[in-house]
């Protein structure tokens, strides 16, 4: 279910992105026109929950392995948490050919190993600092952006358009 609503939302961002470039070329302004750079900013964070045995019971099912998700046990008082970590933005957008900055801010975590396999980079984000990673995008395609400390759920998609002509 999670994979056909991921598909979903990544063929509807696609729509809207291509019915804007549409509007702005037939506006008279040609994503060609601009210089073939583009910068995105990204934040990693921790989504937290919690709760109380009396209210909801302590999940039993074993959750993946790789601390992309956690559960922390009901302390004294019964009250226990759950937390993962996630990208502000699941799913971001450049067109082939541009040179891509890619801009992580820490909030949460100590650090987070970045691996973005298909372009050959990998880079570390720390709390409280901005990384930066540049390189350009030669083909068109969806490209993971995956924190190899907390897998499986921290994780964005760069998504390469084609070039319009």
């Amino acid at each position: 279910m999670r994979k056909k609503f991921l598909v979903l939302a990544v063929l509807t961002a696609m729509v809207v992105t291509g019915v804007a470039l549409v509007l702005v070329s037939s506006g008279g302004a040609s994503p060609q026109a601009k210089a073939p750079q583009r910068t995105i900013y990204l934040t990693a964070v921790e989504w937290k929950g919690s709760a109380n045995v009396a209210d909801e019971a302590f999940p039993t099912e074993a959750l993946p392995e790789g601390g992309g998700y956690e559960l922390i046990a009901p302390d004294a008082d019964g009250k226990w948490n759950v937390e993962t970590y996630r990208f502000d933005s699941a799913v971001v957008f450049a067109y082939q050919g541009e040179r891509v900055t890619l801009n992580v801010f820490g909030v949460n975590a100590k650090f987070h190993d970045i691996s973005m396999p298909d372009f050959n980079k990998a880079f570390r984000v720390e709390r409280g600092k901005l990384s930066t990673v540049s390189f350009k995008v030669n083909k068109a395609g969806i490209f993971p952006i995956i924190c190899l400390t907390h897998q499986p759920s921290h994780r964005a998609d760069l998504v390469v358009l084609p070039r319009p002509s």
